[in-house]
């Protein structure tokens, strides 16, 4: 017969236990520089979730559902130029006028241009792109940290005059845009970010 004071240690070790081994379900796994080559997700809110695929030669494909329905892919130079957007259902391709690869690696103090000429429903169109580095910060999805670098991003569209679009908070490790930053009319800033990233299990 055991004593009260046994079966306080055996209940006692038990719970333990069994809290140890459940612990591991509810950790969130960070994709990292090597998981994150074979696609994770990011979400916003819960019922905005994006797949990211990274391929050869620095292309980066995206799936972006809303609700589960599918809204937006995308096909991106390491992640930070777009090739090819299908947004519901109205496709615009960009073909560089510049070896993409000569601009990279990205690093704060860096300023890149970049040339695309543009297609979207038949009509030809012109973009150019401006990055200038700012520095590398620390940020947060959750309990995952990444490394990011702070880019401000200007555009230029049909020859039209160079303007500042918002500013990117980019991981060249996982090769995505983890937030955006946009400056309002009153002087205040909007940050839109993703708050959840794991990786997809195969």
């Amino acid at each position: 017969m055991f004593s009260t004071a046994v079966l306080t240690v055996t209940v006692a070790t038990a719970l333990a236990l069994a809290l140890a081994l459940a612990q591991p379900c509810f950790a969130q796994e960070c994709p990292n520089e090597r998981s994150a080559k074979n696609g994770f997700i990011v979400e916003r809110s819960e019922r905005q979730k994006s797949d990211v695929f990274h391929g050869e030669q620095g292309i980066v494909r995206t799936i972006m559902r809303y609700d589960g329905t599918t809204l937006l892919e995308t096909t991106l130079y390491e992640g930070i130029f777009d090739l090819d957007r299908l947004d519901r259902g109205r496709r615009i391709k960009y073909e560089p006028g510049v070896d993409l690869k000569s601009l990279f690696p990205l690093a704060p103090g860096k300023r890149v241009k970049a040339k695309f000429a543009s297609e979207a429903d038949g009509r030809p169109g012109r973009l150019e792109v401006e990055l200038v580095v700012k520095k590398s910060e620390d940020m947060f999805i959750g309990p995952c940290k990444y490394a990011v670098l702070r880019i401000e991003r200007s555009e230029s569209r049909d020859a039209g005059p160079m303007r500042f679009a918002w500013t990117e908070l980019y991981s060249a490790m996982l090769k995505l845009v983890l937030a955006r930053e946009y400056k309002e009319q009153n002087g205040r800033t909007e940050t839109i970010k993703y708050d959840r990233i794991y990786p997809i299990k195969n």
